[in-house]
């Protein structure tokens, strides 16, 4: 390598740097703004959304960041003259070139932090005056609470490459659970609402988005259960499933537990195996071909399998009522819409017809 490659390398690691110090800069910010200025505490999280989707990136390698890799040089990179990619664009490539697990409700997440951050910057915002209303301030808070939960679950895949952060992420963690109180009227508000719907029959679960016990379950199946949050609007499903060795045991296994949590009685890890065996309820016939059944919530292939009248992934844990199959690939899908122009553009795990000719 000549001495100018090495130089190349050098900055190059530097910017990434100074990419990533940038990013949890703005994010230290978005949390101590909350109260005094609300519209800076948006603007400042999603662009701090957007630079650590773009570090990532950059760890993979710095061209990615560009909006047109193949024509990029490091001269114009350097003088900040290349255009860079967009979040949404950002989150495409991390998901199909770094092959990263960016669930769809995250990506949605941070496009709309960004729609909003974009709302205030061009228009005028209730937001953004001296004094903004108690119930706006919860609304900001409500959906930096969102976006935080879906962030800080990235940043903990990541945790190596922003090992460095680890103090200012224990910041950003204390200010966020000090937020939260932000949401406490909204909370205190339900309390007949929920009330009266326990007296009904359902169970309520502390919300792991903003901390209250709002989340209230509604059981899709005997096994299958969906959480949907009346304060910040969070959703997530997990399952409660009897031990596979014959143990009295009740395991539940949500989203972040799969391949991880054990059976307290006999110590068996419950995988994705040990929970498409016991939810998958579609009958096996042995003349028939089965198309895969893939997840575009999490990116998993052939991970979905049908459980009653719903289809889940054993990866995530989400579910749908429903599958979309691929008019080109011929793959079921969960997560990725309705897939009505598939075969033109493809679906989440193939190009459709347009990439199959694209090199022609």
């Amino acid at each position: 390598m000549n001495s100018s490659q090495k130089i190349s390398k050098k900055k190059i690691s530097a910017a990434a740097k100074n990419l990533a110090d940038s990013a949890f800069d703005f994010l230290q910010k978005s949390v101590d703004e909350i109260e005094k200025h609300p519209k800076y505490a948006v603007i400042h999280f999603a662009t701090a959304v957007e630079l650590l989707l773009k570090a990532r990136l950059m760890n993979e390698h710095w061209t990615l960041i560009l909006e047109k890799p193949s024509e990029a040089t490091q001269d114009q990179f350097f003088s900040g003259a290349s255009k860079t990619v967009t979040p949404v664009e950002a989150v495409k490539r991390l998901k199909h070139l770094c092959g990263e697990n960016i669930p769809a409700e995250a990506a949605a997440k941070f496009k709309d932090i960004g729609d909003h951050r974009n709302r205030m910057i061009h228009f005028f915002h209730e937001a953004g005056t001296a004094k903004a209303e108690a119930s706006l301030v919860q609304e900001v808070v409500k959906e930096q609470c969102l976006a935080w939960f879906h962030m800080e679950r990235l940043l903990a895949q990541w945790s190596d490459q922003f090992s460095a952060f680890g103090e200012t992420l224990d910041n950003v963690r204390r200010q966020m659970r000090r937020n939260r109180e932000y949401l406490k009227a909204s909370f205190e508000s339900l309390q007949t609402t929920i009330a009266d719907l326990k007296k009904a029959g359902f169970e309520f679960l502390k919300c792991p988005g903003c901390g209250f016990e709002a989340g209230r379950v509604d059981a899709l199946s005997t096994m299958l259960f969906e959480r949907n949050c009346l304060v910040c609007n969070l959703s997530g499903s997990y399952i409660k499933m009897a031990c596979p060795e014959g143990c009295t045991s009740i395991i539940v296994v949500d989203e972040d537990s799969v391949g991880k949590v054990k059976c307290e009685e006999c110590g068996l890890l419950i995988g994705s195996g040990e929970v498409s065996e016991a939810l998958d309820t579609e009958p096996y016939d042995p003349g028939e071909h089965s198309s895969a059944k893939n997840c575009a919530f999490c990116n998993t292939p052939n991970s979905v399998v049908q459980h009653n009248e719903y289809y889940l992934c054993v990866e995530c844990i989400s579910s749908s009522d429903g599958i979309a199959y691929c008019g080109w690939c011929n793959e079921g899908q969960i997560g990725g819409g309705n897939l009505e122009h598939s075969y033109v553009g493809g679906c989440e795990f193939c190009d459709g017809h347009a990439g199959w000719t694209s090199d022609d």
